[in-house]
């Protein structure tokens, strides 16, 4: 089930947008037809189907994406060189703004006695998603987590915890030269994660490990690249 709302504006008296806005829910018994870093897509417990219901792995609640372009009023009615240096700068960004998905606590061990395997899940009381103060070195509540009596199947649902979100801002300068014959000269300086904002991967989600939800990477930092082309 999703919501979606878009608002644009064409390029015109120099500048031009468009933002999007989604909010969405997910739900199902498995998300990927094999493992990934959320959850292992497999059923703890094969009689039981239905305990596999949950929100999905790619069920981002919020996303917003806007971008934009600027064209810099500077040298804007100059000519010969100093229009040829100063003039036709245009500036571009990316905004995008999302908020985490879900991941799935597991266990580390045979606690159910039916063989080796992944899909296992502990006990769970309360909510165990913080709702302030999540840091890297504790991202969510791991005493919520408990070990299931033996020989018995925990209780926690699939992707009963929501990971980190994303905030990001692309920004570009580029400029375009006009040569003989229709052929063009552009330059571009982009850079990515403009503000050099920590967007965390998920925490460690194997129960009752010595790093049991904690955050130990993120997405890449701040980079910036520069690009020259031709076009003829």
């Amino acid at each position: 089930h999703a919501l979606t709302l878009k608002g644009e504006k064409r390029l015109a008296d120099g500048y031009a947008f468009s933002a999007n806005y989604t909010l969405s829910t997910s739900r199902d018994d498995a998300s990927s037809p094999g493992p990934t870093e959320a959850e292992a897509n497999m059923p703890q417990d094969v009689r039981n189907l239905d305990a596999e219901q949950g929100r999905s792995s790619f069920d981002h609640r919020h996303v917003l994406v806007g971008s934009g372009t600027y064209e810099l009023p500077l040298l804007r009615n100059a000519t010969g060189w100093q229009r040829a240096v100063g003039g036709d700068w245009r500036v571009n960004a990316i905004v995008t703004l999302q908020s985490g998905a879900p991941f799935t606590v597991n266990l580390g061990t045979d606690n159910a006695n039916i063989g080796a395997g992944p899909a296992q899940r502990p006990n769970v009381s309360g909510d165990p998603n913080l709702s302030s103060n999540r840091t890297p070195e504790r991202w969510f509540d791991t005493g919520a987590f408990s070990l299931p009596a033996p020989f018995t199947f925990g209780n926690s649902t699939r992707n009963r915890v929501v990971g980190p979100g994303v905030a990001n801002v692309d920004a570009s300068l580029q400029k375009e030269w006009v040569l003989e014959n229709g052929t063009r000269l552009e330059f571009r300086w982009e850079v990515f994660n403009l503000l050099n904002h920590a967007n965390f991967d998920l925490p460690n989600r194997i129960s009752f490990t010595p790093n049991f939800g904690r955050i130990f990477s993120a997405k890449n930092p701040r980079e910036m690249q520069f690009g020259l082309r031709l076009v003829f």
